[in-house]
């Protein structure tokens, strides 16, 4: 993200590509780049999607799971602050169709995961290589909807590119246990290595005018610096931490539904992960669902702090026990809805409520706070299990985080409507 806020502050001194790109190939550079971020989430959610089978298959312990997505977020973070440094070498296109590649070599490794130090080192290192490419994603393809789309346009143009994580993730979760099932979960690959290889060719015409953007870009980016200056905004830290936490129940969503509905209620693999992708599809409708009442009416701190309320109330009816397959699909439908339909508005607010000049860096560092969540969420479940003895309760645990966050936004609200209307009023 800090990468597209100094997108954002360098668009004048391109003019040929920039004025170029919002000409004619804005459409072909928003289907690229969402093509992308959909292959992408495809790939890294598959082992998600069987998490109980590969466990099974492999006789891994159940916190494998966990490692996994903390492994993965782990690399992103490296890979979402290199990005500035690798656009001064490197072009975006080549990032992008890169990330692409890299993508799908961390899963074919992944997908020889077997017994022996090797095999376990090899599956190890494909995980942190999709977990980088996928951090280098998201910042890279900023950069070129920023060259190709107007300030104005940006927030639609990219929570359209970020629909493509929910809809990935539906895709696979409704392909991977049918696949698992009658060929084994490593004949994944295949299917894939496919979505990779189609969107490295369908994606190449939307990004072809990005050969030579690279040369615009800062060599180095101060993070450490960036992210001390934007905490010491209390408006700011505030956000962050409640983006660090709603990243939690994100990563819970999208770890521990299929094997939670699995472990907890008796559902199988196949069912429990169509409940995945209602939820994944609700996501993806709320995040632009979301941004346009936002717009529209306003109140993007009321919004966050119902989306952490009802995340607990999602929570509650999915772990209730004696599941209905109703209260199962109300509850997936409000989780996603929820855990991944903050997104957008939150990182629109923190940029609004950051000191004039200061905007990059407090969204910057609201996605480290993001990304950081995502990495505990999954070693918080561990412990709280262990601490508690129930797989429940650690996730009633990660839930009442979201509550307590909306909670102090709910409180904050008041104070600030009246604010604003007392400035409004002078």
């Amino acid at each position: 993200m800090a990468a597209r806020g100094c997108s954002r502050a360098r668009a004048e001194p391109i003019p040929d590509s920039s004025r170029a790109t919002r000409g004619g190939s804005g459409l072909g550079t928003l289907f690229a780049t969402s093509l992308i971020q959909i292959a992408a989430s495809f790939t890294i959610a598959a082992p998600l999607a069987i998490s109980v089978v590969i466990v099974r298959a492999q006789h891994l312990p159940e916190s494998w799971i966990g490692y996994y997505t903390s492994l993965m977020y782990a690399a992103a973070i490296v890979g979402s602050v290199s990005t500035a440094r690798l656009m001064a070498s490197f072009s975006v296109r080549t990032l992008q169709l890169g990330s692409v590649v890299a993508t799908g070599l961390g899963y074919a490794l992944f997908s020889g995961l077997a017994a022996g130090a090797l095999a376990v080192a090899l599956a190890c290192l494909g995980i942190a290589l999709m977990g980088f490419a996928y951090g280098v994603i998201v910042p890279s393809s900023s950069l070129v909807l920023a060259q190709s789309y107007s300030q104005r346009m940006q927030p639609l143009v990219v929570s359209v590119r970020q629909t493509g994580v929910p809809v990935g993730t539906a895709m696979v979760a409704l392909l991977a246990p049918y696949v698992a099932q009658h060929y084994g979960w490593q004949s994944l690959t295949l299917p894939v290595l496919a979505v990779l290889g189609g969107t490295l060719l369908l994606s190449l015409p939307g990004l072809r005018p990005f050969g030579s953007v690279s040369a615009h870009q800062p060599q180095r980016q101060h993070l450490l610096a960036s992210l001390r200056s934007a905490l010491s905004e209390p408006a700011t830290r505030r956000l962050a931490m409640v983006a660090g936490v709603y990243a939690m129940n994100q990563a819970a969503l999208t770890t521990y539904l299929v094997p939670g509905l699995y472990w907890l209620h008796g559902l199988s693999v196949g069912k429990s992960a169509g409940y995945l992708a209602i939820a994944t599809m609700a996501g993806a409708a709320a995040r632009i669902v979301f941004g346009m009442t936002t717009a529209r009416f306003g109140r993007a701190g009321l919004h966050l702090a119902l989306i952490g309320l009802l995340t607990g109330l999602a929570w509650l009816l999915l772990l209730w026990p004696l599941p209905s397959a109703m209260r199962l699909t109300a509850g997936s439908m409000l989780l996603g809805m929820t855990a991944m339909g903050w997104n957008g508005i939150l990182l629109a607010e923190l940029g609004m409520a950051a000191p004039a000049g200061r905007t990059a860096e407090a969204v910057a560092t609201g996605t480290s706070f993001a990304y950081l969540g995502v990495l505990v969420a999954p070693l918080a479940f561990v412990q709280l299990d262990h601490a508690l003895g129930s797989k429940t309760g650690a996730l009633a645990g990660i839930a009442l985080l979201a509550v307590i966050a909306g909670v102090a936004l709910l409180r904050g609200e008041p104070l600030r409507a009246a604010t604003s209307a007392m400035d409004q009023a002078g």
